[in-house]
């Protein structure tokens, strides 16, 4: 691995990083997706009390995940669950019932995570070394959004995520994979005989 290499895939995921800093702080687009609740103090107080544990929690369920249950019990809440659905609402909800303090450690994870992806994005770069440098910034873009857009795509599918927040992440997306695409694509080229990708 060359010392180029390394710092394409960091110098990378410091301009990602610093993209998605502007994108959440500066911009307004991501606080316009989401929506708040008109007591959240009763709302936490409700789900501290109905909600045992941290985790992925989806309504209505109608207690068919429940253990222990036969097989025609499980059909008879999953069709009250469906019917449920119909009238609505319906909730998906991350739910986390210890604090947090302070954003320190998930910003670490968040520039830890952007290098690896990074990194993997030049491992892809190699197997297209005839690709321009326009071709390159555009194989990383094209990329990288089409794996949030995947993801994004999918919860708007099936578990009704609004239309502009997931269109705003995709579009995010893009653009931070359009910033560390043109870092990838001229710094992870060299000029050796063993490039991590060509020219």
């Amino acid at each position: 691995m060359s010392t180029r290499f390394i710092l394409a895939g960091v110098l990378a995921g410091v301009a990602m990083f610093a993209w998605g800093a502007i994108s959440h702080m500066f911009l307004p687009w991501h606080e316009a997706t989401m929506e708040t609740f008109r007591d959240e103090d009763l709302v936490a107080e409700v789900l501290m009390k109905e909600a045992p544990v941290s985790g992925i929690y989806v309504a209505p369920m109608a207690g068919m995940m429940e253990k222990g249950i036969s097989a025609e019990e499980q059909d008879k809440r999953m069709n009250e669950a469906w019917a449920k659905g119909e009238k609505g609402p319906n909730i998906f909800m991350s739910f986390h019932r210890e604090g947090k303090s302070g954003m320190a450690m998930p910003m670490i994870l968040d520039f830890a995570t952007l290098v690896l992806m990074s990194f993997l994005m030049l491992w892809l770069l190699a197997a297209a070394p005839n690709l321009t440098l326009v071709g390159k910034i555009l194989f990383v873009t094209i990329a990288g959004t089409a794996g949030i857009a995947l993801v994004q795509l999918e919860q708007w599918i099936w578990w009704s995520f609004s239309t502009s927040y997931a269109l705003v992440n995709i579009v995010d997306s893009a653009i931070r994979w359009a910033v560390g695409g043109l870092v990838l694509a001229w710094l992870g080229t060299v000029r050796d005989k063993n490039p991590v990708v060509r020219r």
